[in-house]
């Protein structure tokens, strides 16, 4: 996981190279996608997906937020300064308007890691949409960073939930969280010089993340690895880290469950990890948590794409390349099968629709040096909510007999509006969503039988439930 993306718009910094579409779109609204141009304090572009891929300009496009952006729901757009966190209106088009709130993140708690002057500072969002992480280092100790919480309010508003700082060597630092879809635990990486590791966090009922220390991912064989940029899956729980062998040349792609402690264990092994070609700078599980892209930044032979299948605990298995020699800045998803690519040395746009049979280019933009992207997901569910309080799920069905990952579909509806749906296996949360009623995803499940439980709730607590037991071949 790591970035963002922008727009059209009549301005002399963007060029659409394929054809901009003025004729009103014929196929359905998938996805807003938003690029930060030139810098983190860049304009941004603002573009309407199709279910098809294609992109049209968003009205009033490019929006001029002043800071860099960090992530955005249907409602309310965020961004980062070097001392305030920003929330702006999002319009029924996908448009960013006014500031709503803004707060001041280094008057709490963690300030002593960062500053202004001459610290470092970025935030992503979770999830759930509900919960932004302002990750501060650089301050005049230079030796911590600290992870604060925010919950992001329907107004707009910002509450601080409380922060959690780590330690670092002086010259070191630590990356930005990877939050499980399950919300449990996070992960970063701590690096000094050429060292790295893997540091956890064990996420709070209030959204906080509270450090645990290192957690040094383990798998068969003797090997010495180094592992790097671990990657959260939204479904399940899982990470995908990159392992360096011998801390040298490319690295492998390991899948690693993670324990109700927090530990990461793999049964991968060396032989079975698939090796990438790409110096890595970027990656990003599909929001169905079935496929997962790498994105490569390098010399002309390590860059571009890659795209695999991710198998749950076993083995990722390579599907595709794309981009062969292209530097590759950031990617991101739609829940529509559409992959989003920035690449500022080519000053290019791609957008490629991702399924589990083909894998084709449906546009390229030309944008001038695009910085940061943010996709969000538009598309409804097929499956439709029951005229009462209630959960009709359209798949699985029960006593069914699928194979992995599990389409799930269902739609839920509680007077007052669905504040969140979950769907639980057991004691084990494999998928939530907020603020809306419809969840269609696939989750990567294990061989075996499962008792799936869906539950909706609305703000006072009120809850409706579904159950389906199935088997996974």
């Amino acid at each position: 996981m790591m970035r963002l993306v922008k727009d059209l718009g009549i301005a002399g910094s963007l060029v659409l190279a394929s054809t901009v579409f003025t004729a009103p779109q014929i196929h359905a609204q998938a996805a807003y996608v938003y690029v930060q141009s030139t810098a983190s304090n860049g304009p941004v572009y603002g573009y309407s997906a199709s279910s098809s891929g294609q992109l049209t300009a968003i009205s009033g496009s490019p929006f001029k937020p002043g800071t860099a952006i960090v992530g955005s729901t249907k409602t309310e757009f965020f961004t980062i300064g070097k001392t305030l966190l920003h929330s702006w209106s999002v319009g029924s088009n996908g448009a960013i308007g006014a500031q709503k709130s803004q707060i001041p993140f280094l008057s709490y708690s963690g300030s002593v890691c960062g500053n202004a002057t001459y610290g470092r500072s970025d935030a992503v969002l979770d999830h759930s949409g509900q919960y932004i992480y302002v990750l501060l280092q650089g301050g005049t100790s230079g030796s911590c960073s600290a992870y604060q919480t925010f919950k992001a309010n329907s107004d707009g508003s910002f509450t601080f939930d409380g922060d959690s700082q780590v330690n670092t060597d002086p010259g070191g630092g630590t990356g930005l969280p990877s939050v499980l879809g399950s919300e449990t635990y996070a992960y970063a990486d701590e690096y000094s010089g050429h060292n790295n590791q893997i540091i956890g966090f064990q996420r709070q009922n209030i959204g906080t993340l509270q450090f645990f220390g290192g957690t040094n991912p383990s798998f068969s064989g003797s090997e010495s690895y180094t592992p790097y940029h671990p990657d959260a899956s939204p479904t399940g729980s899982y990470v995908v880290i990159q392992e360096l062998l011998n801390d040298s040349g490319y690295p492998q792609l390991g899948s690693f469950t993670v324990g109700s402690n927090g530990a990461l264990t793999s049964t991968n092994t060396s032989s079975t990890m698939p090796t990438s070609g790409l110096q890595a700078i970027d990656s990003a599980f599909s929001p169905n948590g079935a496929m997962f892209a790498l994105a490569g930044y390098g010399l002309s032979s390590d860059s571009g794409l890659e795209i695999y299948k991710f198998n749950g605990a076993n083995p990722l298995t390579l599907y595709k390349k794309l981009l062969a020699g292209t530097p590759i800045n950031q990617i991101a998803w739609d829940s529509s099968n559409h992959l989003y690519a920035i690449s500022g040395p080519t000053n290019k746009l791609y957008v490629f629709t991702v399924t589990p049979t083909s894998v084709v280019q449906s546009a390229s933009y030309s944008i001038t040096s695009p910085d940061r992207l943010v996709v969000v997901s538009r598309t409804a569910s097929t499956c439709s909510a029951p005229s009462s309080n209630g959960v009709n799920v359209c798949a699985p069905a029960e006593n069914a007999s699928v194979s992995s990952p599990v389409q799930v579909n269902a739609a839920a509806t509680v007077s007052g509006g669905v504040y969140r749906f979950e769907l639980w296996s057991g004691s084990t949360k494999l998928v939530s969503v907020d603020n809306s009623g419809v969840m269609n995803q696939s989750v990567p499940l294990g061989a075996g039988t499962y008792h799936l439980t869906f539950v909706a709730r609305n703000m006072a607590g009120t809850k409706v439930t579904a159950t389906r037991d199935i088997s996974v071949k």
